[in-house]
């Protein structure tokens, strides 16, 4: 990707360049970005286009050229050019995962760092997800009039060519089946589909011809368009060419209600019943309902997914909510509050609530120093980015089953094309938050099968470890706000960055080793000493790199260790697991460095060597971490 320092508006530099002038560039501060309120009608929203924003983020800076010239447009300064020479994104950002439904006030995007990096941010965040989001919002719900008829994305001709291409992508993890765009296929590896147009037909002498070319070309499984001249001529010509195992015929003109009923009696006549019938001819989700009816097996849906005529805009804008006076102070809230503009100030955490089936039945958020809400509240926010890096990046598979899976928790009338009110409101419940049961947690590191005797890297009392963990836990499981377990989770076939030795060579036993919890595989599980329903976080670590420190890992939510512990109130942590040597010590180390209190409990971990564990205890002792039975 290229550079996209440049993909903003003018005001942002011109702010930044008087931030940096009088020195207030690197107070810390949080941005947020939300919609006031859903296009008139709907009842939801989905956000869409997070996956291409962080790819964005990742590559925002300028180089020499781009600085010179907007130092020639006076545009910066020259201090504000040396500011921006290096310049990387090395906030935090926060947000709800891509696919995830969104209501008026709900915090999506959280952005915190220095206010000029967050600054900066502003007309990329909303120039991608306010696009993205209407799209996926707008085909959400044509997927939904659908009921379960796949759609054709195909309005690339519609748009410009890269927003066709985002076009394809937010369709696709709303619902869409397939799309006719080929740059999308490629760069995001979706399924592609698509078969001649009427051009194809006129080009020969004879429709004849024309569907027996696309055939010998393409098999008797293609789709063949009916409508060039007469649709009921289309038909018979295309069944006489193709025979009774045509894959399907397109209509793209006249009453489709009415031309599907015929289609459908003539090719059953015709023997062909097993044909579908597939319809374009701007389509929405209106006209989608209207055929509800219909014999209709598939939709190709354009113009009216891919431009504004088919989907309201998302209206998302991006506010500062909290700034600190100077670097070391606090965050103060700060919001709008003009006419029908107003913001609530402070940095937010989001939660929902559902009934016994799973029906989404709330959305709320607390303010930025209130205590986690209790039992049955889940949060929305996951770990976006860390320190500038990346930490959330799931294939666009998962993004889709996600969005499926989100969308099925709101109840059926608010899922109708119908006009409502939007089904919730996201405020702050201040009142609800009620502090977590306790300020301590238990990490368990690594107690898989392949790190106790019997497993590849198997280790001396690996396995009556797991037990007392066990024993531990019945007992005192109360204790604990947080039970989080890690596991490795290593990718098969790769070296996972160095970690697995190369084929051919000996592991070192240092930073090389013999492949061990291989995702999917038995070795990969906890050990069955290890009682498990206790814990409330399971994490995962090592996916295709080097991981030792639990706090590497994430959850199932995308959430980093260390945030979940804060957001849970924990500031004192008991460490146990294997190996004592490697990576309980490097997940102890890290706890300190996050600023917990730690403890290793003593009995419940095991490591590899008596001299290189003794080694570490100290090393642990002297770091602060208390060894206590």
């Amino acid at each position: 990707m290229d550079r996209t320092g440049l993909l903003t508006d003018r005001y942002e530099l011109t702010m930044l360049d008087s931030f940096v002038r009088d020195g207030s560039a690197g107070r810390p501060a949080v941005f947020e970005a939300f919609a006031r309120r859903l296009p008139e009608g709907r009842r939801y929203g989905m956000l869409a286009g997070l996956g291409r924003l962080l790819d964005a983020i990742e590559h925002f800076s300028y180089d020499a050229d781009e600085l010179a010239w907007l130092q020639e447009q006076g545009v910066i300064g020259a201090e504000t050019a040396r500011w921006l020479a290096d310049f990387r994104f090395t906030g935090d950002i926060d947000g709800y995962r891509e696919g995830d439904l969104y209501f008026p006030g709900s915090p999506i995007l959280t952005v915190s760092g220095s206010l000029g990096e967050c600054l900066l941010l502003e007309t990329l965040v909303l120039s991608v997800l306010n696009h993205d989001t209407a799209i996926a919002s707008a085909a959400a719900r044509m997927v939904d009039a659908a009921q379960g008829r796949p759609i054709i994305e195909m309005g690339g001709r519609r748009t410009h060519e890269e927003a066709a291409v985002a076009t394809a992508r937010a369709a696709y993890l709303a619902g869409f089946a397939t799309t006719s765009n080929l740059a999308a296929g490629r760069r995001y590896g979706l399924p592609t589909a698509g078969t001649a147009a009427h051009a194809f037909t006129l080009a020969h002498d004879t429709e004849a011809d024309a569907f027996r070319s696309q055939v010998e070309a393409l098999g008797v499984g293609t789709t063949l368009l009916v409508d060039t001249y007469d649709i009921t001529q289309g038909i018979r010509t295309a069944v006489e060419v193709a025979g009774t195992g045509l894959g399907a015929v397109r209509i793209d003109s006249g009453d489709l209600a009415e031309e599907s009923h015929k289609a459908r009696v003539l090719l059953d006549a015709l023997g062909a019943t097993s044909t579908r019938i597939v319809v374009t001819s701007d389509l929405d989700e209106f006209v989608i309902t209207a055929l509800a009816d219909a014999p209709i097996d598939g939709y190709g849906v354009g113009t009216r997914v891919a431009t504004g005529s088919g989907h309201p805009t998302a209206s998302m804008v991006y506010k500062l909510v909290a700034i600190a006076d100077a670097p070391g102070e606090p965050l103060r809230s700060v919001a709008k509050k003009s006419k029908d503009k107003g913001s609530v100030g402070g940095r937010k955490h989001a939660f929902r609530e559902y009934d016994a089936g799973g029906t989404l039945l709330a959305e709320w958020f607390t303010g930025q120093d209130a205590p986690r809400p209790g039992p049955g509240a889940r949060p929305v926010q996951v770990a976006l980015v860390r320190a500038g890096e990346v930490v959330h990046r799931p294939p666009l598979t998962e993004v889709r089953a996600f969005a499926a899976a989100t969308l099925a928790t709101l109840p059926a009338d608010a899922r109708t094309v119908a006009a409502g009110p939007a089904y919730l409101t996201a405020t702050l419940r201040e009142e609800t938050a009620m502090a977590a049961p306790g300020t301590r947690a238990l990490i368990v590191v690594d107690v898989q099968n392949d790190f106790v005797e019997g497993g590849s890297l198997g280790v001396p009392g690996g396995r009556e470890v797991a037990g007392r963990i066990s024993d531990h836990l019945a007992a005192h499981a109360g204790d604990y706000a947080v039970v989080a377990a890690s596991r490795d989770w290593h990718h098969a076939g790769e070296t996972n960055g160095g970690h697995f030795h190369a084929p051919g060579e000996q592991p070192d036993f240092v930073t090389t080793w013999p492949v061990h919890c291989v995702q999917g595989e038995a070795g990969s599980e906890y050990a069955p000493e290890l009682e498990t329903s206790a814990v409330t976080h399971h994490v995962v670590k090592g996916m295709g790199e080097p991981a030792y420190s639990a706090f590497e890992g994430i959850t199932a939510d995308g959430e980093r260790l260390a945030d979940v512990l804060r957001s849970a109130g924990v500031d004192r942590v008991d460490v146990t697991g294997i190996a004592t040597d490697y990576c309980v010590r490097a997940t102890a180390l890290d706890a300190v460095r996050a600023g917990f209190r730690v403890r290793l409990l003593d009995g419940l971990h095991a490591g590899v060597a008596p001299d290189s564990s003794k080694a570490a205890i100290e090393e642990l002792a002297a770091a602060g971490v208390e060894v206590a039975r």
